[in-house]
């Protein structure tokens, strides 16, 4: 970079001397001095910083994992050339920025001089140009500790007992870009990626601990994740982890950052290489049939094309492990996704056997009692179980497009956000709407998907859609917890009501019905008396608009009201959302994550604007108000006294 300044400079040194010799006035001559001073200044200015950007590149790329990855990958900018519509579709998406370096248009944390603080933990954040810097307890400490451990040459000291040091780490990745962003530093050893201990959350403009935005365990003490041995096998393209079995430093390698070309297509190499002939290019487009060269989902046969999906949304199993350590999924679209990592099933009957006690861990973070996934991301699964992918021709294609959508907030292909994702295959019903859903036609309870596919799945802070296509029935939602689509509409109603609606309706038997689901909404005995997940879920519902149209939004409060008590701060979070969502709320000063008594003055504070004035509520009993509409407070005691408090992590 100096020797290009020294031949710029010499260059407009030669300029400067020959207008010299041109113009004799002192004055104009004064004034090209001045110029070329400004010329040579700037031109040093600008190749300085230029300079100083390409080192920060470079010292950046020898902490994060490198974009070297073997086997005819040659990332997404290959491909814009030749398919500019389809790279423009898919860098506006979200998949692109699943991970990404940081720089000014990234990061959407707020770096400017902030010190956060967790268990007796300061951090301090700041930005210095286009990089990002947190002042925090080396996370190296621990990590250096287990390679002294795993020294077999006695050449490392012992363990260090002391206390750790602090140190500036540099923020080197950050993943995520539409509902929230979590970030990353890089070990010293290697090029390990830890978990920064927080993240930015868009919805509230705040930085909050990881333990406080996703759904676990209060009592779970934040431990830094390894973006390496994990993340990276949906947060980028065909990554290896690459960790030694004997020192377990990690030397990470992908195919590019984020969800890229390749990762559904496959290597592009050989592709690109054979498309260079216009010859070849012009007797695929006359015959117009595929190029055998590259993987496209779009004509594979339905199982195949939802597998390239199925690579990341699913819950699979780890058959290879020092495999996987080294090399990573190793899976090639249209390949065998099932040799590589084999779909996990709901095993109910064996969670229970002496030993078993990591793996009920994992289907109870990941399912219902029934086997329906539970977890946002793993759609794949839920719709593998689904008669329409198993005895008919769905795939994820049917309803989704990566290039061809029109939102990038779920990438549905046009027209796929009403009934005719359904009524491709569903025709018949389609003739015969409001027989079949017993709602008006141009209502929410006609919307296929609010029946068959209801907001049963937890992640990111909100109820999402299960993509197993299934019936409502009351008997499941006796027998698992499962909440049912009737009563996440009818938030008013209790089970019992919806089993004889569907016995009525769809000769459904109505099956044995606890007390409580007979004289309480189904709704109130979940969100009170359920486990961290159904609550969470039921709090969601009271936030959403097709609930609240159905069932009325006046008795809520009082029930949402106990939920900003709730042990599990998410649930204390979708909570506080939905009551700032009702009538004459929107101001509640509220803070979930606030120490207990600040809560509590919160829960308060919804109570006595609840009863400014009060409500007379004849008949509405089974919403634990009572004539004069007054909350139930026995009812609501008895309730929260019996609620499902078991350990939960959602491993979303």
């Amino acid at each position: 970079m100096i020797a290009e300044w020294i031949i710029v400079s010499l260059l407009l040194a030669g300029v400067w001397m020959a207008l010299g010799r041109w113009f004799r006035s002192t004055k104009v001559w004064f004034i090209l001095t001045l110029a070329y001073a400004g010329a040579l200044g700037s031109v040093g200015w600008w190749q300085r910083e230029l300079d100083t950007q390409n080192k920060a590149r470079a010292a950046l790329a020898l902490k994060t994992p490198a974009t070297q990855r073997p086997g005819g990958y040659i990332s997404s900018d290959t491909c814009r050339a030749c398919h500019p519509e389809q790279y423009r579709s898919w860098h506006d998406s979200f998949h692109r920025t699943m991970t990404q370096l940081p720089s000014r248009q990234t990061v959407r944390g707020d770096f400017e001089n902030v010190t956060l603080e967790l268990a007796g933990e300061k951090y301090h954040l700041e930005r210095r140009g286009d990089e990002y810097y947190v002042d925090m307890v080396d996370p190296d400490w621990n990590y250096v500790q287990v390679l002294r451990r795993n020294d077999r040459t006695g050449q490392s000291p012992p363990p260090d007992p002391g206390t750790p040091p602090r140190k500036l780490k540099r923020i080197t990745m950050l993943t995520g870009s539409h509902h929230m962003q979590a970030y990353w530093t890089a070990s010293d050893y290697g090029n390990m990626q830890y978990s920064f201990p927080f993240t930015y959350v868009f919805e509230s403009r705040r930085w909050l601990p990881r333990n406080d935005v996703f759904l676990m365990d209060p009592a779970i003490k934040f431990n830094p994740q390894v973006w390496n041995m994990n993340c990276l096998n949906c947060h980028a393209t065909a990554g290896q982890p690459r960790q030694d079995p004997r020192t377990k430093v990690i030397d990470s390698r992908i195919a590019e950052y984020g969800i890229a070309c390749e990762a559904c297509h496959g290597p592009a190499e050989t592709h690109v290489n054979l498309n260079r002939d216009p010859t070849r290019r012009y007797a695929l487009h006359q015959r117009q049939q595929g190029d055998s060269s590259i993987f496209n989902p779009a004509r594979a046969a339905h199982i195949k094309a939802s597998e390239t999906c199925g690579q990341c949304h699913a819950i699979r199993r780890n058959v290879r492990k020092a495999e996987w350590n080294r090399d990573g999924l190793g899976f090639v679209p249209g390949g065998d996704l099932e040799a590589k990592a084999p779909l996990i099933h709901y095993d109910g009957a064996d969670l229970y056997k002496p030993g078993n006690e990591q793996k009920r861990a994992l289907m109870e973070g990941s399912f219902w009692n029934d086997g329906q996934v539970r977890i946002s991301g793993r759609d794949f699964t839920g719709m593998a179980g689904s008669a329409c992918y198993q005895r008919g021709q769905l795939s994820c294609l049917s309803c989704h497009s990566l290039h061809h959508y029109e939102s990038t907030a779920h990438q549905l292909s046009p027209q796929m956000d009403g009934n005719q994702a359904c009524l491709q295959c569903h025709q018949a019903i389609g003739s015969k709407l409001e027989a079949h859903t017993h709602h008006t036609s141009n209502s929410s309870g006609s919307l296929c998907y609010n029946c068959h596919m209801p907001h049963t799945v937890y992640g990111l802070m909100k109820g999402i859609r299960s993509h197993h296509i299934d019936s409502p029935k009351a008997s499941v939602s006796v027998d698992t917890g499962r909440p049912n689509a009737c009563n996440l509409c009818h938030l008013d109603r209790t089970l019992d009501w919806t089993a004889r609606q569907l016995n009525t309706w769809y000769s459904q038997p109505i099956p044995n019905m606890p007390a409580e689901h007979t004289n309480i909404a189904a709704s109130l005995v979940w969100l009170l008396k359920g486990d961290a997940g159904q609550r969470a879920l039921m709090a969601w519902h009271m936030g959403w608009e097709p609930a609240r149209q159905a069932s009325g939004e006046s008795w809520m409060a009082p029930a949402l009201a106990e939920t900003l008590l709730d042990p599990y701060s998410t649930v204390r979070y979708i909570a506080a959302r939905s009551v700032k969502r009702l009538a004459g709320f929107a101001a509640l000063d509220y803070d979930y994550i606030a120490p207990a008594e600040a809560r509590a003055r919160g829960r308060q504070r919804v109570l006595e604007l609840w009863n400014r004035p009060r409500q007379p509520a004849p008949g509405r009993e089974h919403l634990l108000l009572g004539p004069d509409g007054s909350p139930q407070d026995d009812k609501i005691a008895a309730l929260l006294k019996q609620r499902n408090n078991r350990r939960m992590e959602l491993l979303e």
